[in-house]
């Protein structure tokens, strides 16, 4: 246990207050066709950038965990925003598509990942016996930031342009940051203590069953990342204009959040592995209406639905690892587990890009989504484990 007083109040604060700005990262798509534009280059050049980020971000994430014991908790939201802040001050300044992904998607991505396993562990421990609802507060704030800053973007994009916004919302991650910073001090809480599962006692777990979690969360991730990578894209080119297009971006994460908030407090009541499945299915519906409906309305309907299931499976397959496999190690298996993000979203944003500019439209992409959700639901019929196993290598 740690000497200090632990007071939850702050630790959820600063995670309520950071995880939205990290969240800013999930705007992209609301940049995509004036950068296209700016940049006189191919969909599938620009979309490197989210690629190259979601990648990065996983670095991030799984970096975190090793600073836990070299570096004050209080510190570690600092960290996240020397990346963050600077990632954004390159790609405010970069004329060339190699000097943006180095800005947005290498540092940016990177910071926003590391701080986001910061955050994560930090309000698992906060409130150690509602681990859903702490999964499900922290991964939903993510996505709300994006849904705002996708529209506050999405207003002054043509206006000032996407460099000018890189650097004003660099500006605000560091007051931001430093905050977050000052309320995780207040805590109490130390994420290289074991305090909130060095006491937990329970069956060991399935030898199955972290490989399953981490092929369900790749399934959900590849389709999420490909359509939120393209929100804006999707419904540019089912005939939607500026306006349309950024409703979209904020409809795809408004989906996102949503998920994520509900998932995380259904798996407090409901075995993870079933409302898991949800997501899939949600998945499902979302792709089979953008491949058989023509016209924006269903096209928005589509991608509601693809970042509602996204939503869904981030908040049930981390809530999962932390119910399955304990609080203590939940930064490191965290870690783990977002591989499988990471990953999908290394070539799902590039892949869609690169249909769209073969076929001109969507549909071949979401033909792929329609498949792997429907793996998805078969892989979570394997999840059938209904009460908490033993911390992974606990």
């Amino acid at each position: 246990m740690s000497a200090n007083p632990i007071r939850p109040g702050p630790a959820i604060a600063a995670v309520l207050l950071f995880n939205p700005m990290l969240g800013s990262l999930y705007a992209w798509s609301v940049f995509l066709t004036p950068l296209e534009t700016e940049l006189g280059v191919p969909r599938a050049e620009i979309s490197i950038v989210f690629s190259v980020a979601i990648f990065c971000f996983t670095a991030g994430a799984v970096a975190a965990p090793a600073t836990y014991n070299h570096v004050r908790t209080a510190l570690l939201p600092v960290v996240a925003t020397v990346f963050c802040a600077g990632g954004l001050g390159v790609a405010a300044l970069a004329e060339t598509s190699a000097l943006l992904t180095f800005g947005y998607g290498a540092l940016f991505g990177f910071g926003s990942g590391f701080g986001y396993n910061v955050t994560l562990p930090l309000i698992n421990r906060a409130l150690a016996h509602r681990r859903g609802l702490a999964n499900g507060l922290a991964l939903g704030a993510f996505p709300v930031g994006a849904i705002g800053f996708s529209f506050l973007f999405g207003s002054y994009v043509e206006t000032i342009g996407p460099r000018s916004i890189f650097g004003l919302t660099a500006l605000f991650l560091v007051v931001g940051g430093l905050a977050a910073a000052g309320l995780a001090s207040r805590s109490g809480i130390r994420l290289d203590s074991d305090t909130g599962g060095a006491a937990e006692t329970v069956p060991p777990a399935p030898r199955a069953l972290f490989p399953l979690l981490w092929l369900g969360f790749f399934l959900a991730a590849a389709g999420g990342v490909m359509v939120i990578g393209h929100a804006a894209g999707i419904l540019s080119s089912r005939g939607g204009g500026a306006l349309v297009a950024t409703i979209g971006a904020v409809f795809v994460n408004i989906g996102n959040a949503g998920g994520r908030f509900g998932a995380g407090w259904a798996c407090d009541f409901l075995p993870p592995g079933r409302v898991a499945m949800t997501a899939h299915l949600a998945a499902l519906v979302g792709f089979l209406v953008l491949i058989l409906l023509p016209g924006i309305v269903p096209a928005v309907v589509a991608v509601a639905f693809v970042g509602l299931s996204y939503g869904i499976a981030s908040g049930a397959y981390p809530s999962a690892v932390s119910i399955y496999f304990g609080v203590a190690r939940y930064g490191r298996n965290f870690g783990i587990l977002i591989t499988a993000w990471g990953i999908a979203g290394l070539s799902g944003p590039w892949l869609g890009g690169w249909l769209f500019d073969r076929s001109g439209d969507y549909v071949l992409a979401a033909i792929i989504g329609a498949v792997l959700a429907a793996i998805g639901v078969l892989v979570c019929l394997g999840i059938r484990v209904g009460k908490p196993v033993s911390p992974l290598s606990e």
